[in-house]
């Protein structure tokens, strides 16, 4: 994903560049404001097993963030974080004095260890699959609002198109975006066809031609003999 100044927005009529611009900016803002309100959430958690730094990281390694994204998404985060507020990390096992001669102990302890740092893993990437999900809210309405921006120039698949091509989405995700975007813009979208009068075609009224004249004027069906050669 690229930052939003350079995404491409040659594709829109001149007179709509500067609004999708914006539209990119505005939807830029708030994906970097919802990952940092769950990656501050996602610190609190942690906190009692991992470091706070060290939480922010595997933050970025259980949840889909674009590297462009991420500084801007450290630097909320951070800035608002409250240290003093976190819970105090639990204190490991550790072994000391004539314990570290104790091979069987020490093995023990490794494989303590391990377990407890394949378990925070696990955690982080439940953590991570709710935090994706927020996120994945957020760019559901960022395109719904797209969509509703370019309502009279693009159909609504065209525009979640653009959006889903200017913020780089992995295909299952887009996937999903596509269609809670489409079922929330569903009923609105048939309520005004229904509600739309029928434009027929001008031939087709009664003051067209009837079949029966349009049959008359048509020319004869070519036969047999015009169809054999000279």
């Amino acid at each position: 994903m690229t930052v939003p100044s350079q995404m491409s927005i040659r594709q829109f009529p001149p007179s709509l560049r500067a609004e999708v611009r914006v539209a990119y900016a505005v939807a830029w803002e708030s994906l970097v404001i919802s990952h940092g309100e769950q990656a501050g959430q996602f610190i609190g958690e942690f906190a009692s097993r991992v470091p706070p730094l060290e939480a922010l990281e595997l933050y970025f390694t259980v949840v889909p963030v674009s590297a462009t994204m991420q500084e801007p998404i450290r630097t909320r985060t951070l800035a608002s974080l409250d240290l003093a507020c976190l819970p105090a990390r639990t204190p490991l096992p550790v072994l000391r004095g004539w314990r570290l001669l104790r091979l069987d102990l020490v093995i023990k302890l490794i494989r303590f260890r391990r377990s407890y740092h394949e378990k925070t893993l696990e955690l982080a990437r439940m953590v991570g699959a709710r935090a994706a999900e927020a996120v994945t809210a957020t760019h559901v309405q960022n395109a719904l609002d797209f969509a509703q921006l370019l309502a009279g120039h693009l159909s609504v698949e065209r525009a979640l198109a653009e959006y889903l091509r200017a913020f780089y989405l992995p295909l299952g995700a887009a996937q999903v975006v596509m269609q809670r975007v489409k079922a929330a813009v569903a009923g609105s979208h048939l309520a005004a066809e229904y509600g739309r009068a029928p434009d027929p075609d001008p031939t087709l009224t009664q003051g067209g031609p009837s079949v029966s004249a349009w049959l008359e004027s048509a020319p004869p069906p070519v036969t047999e003999a015009q169809l054999r050669p000279e």
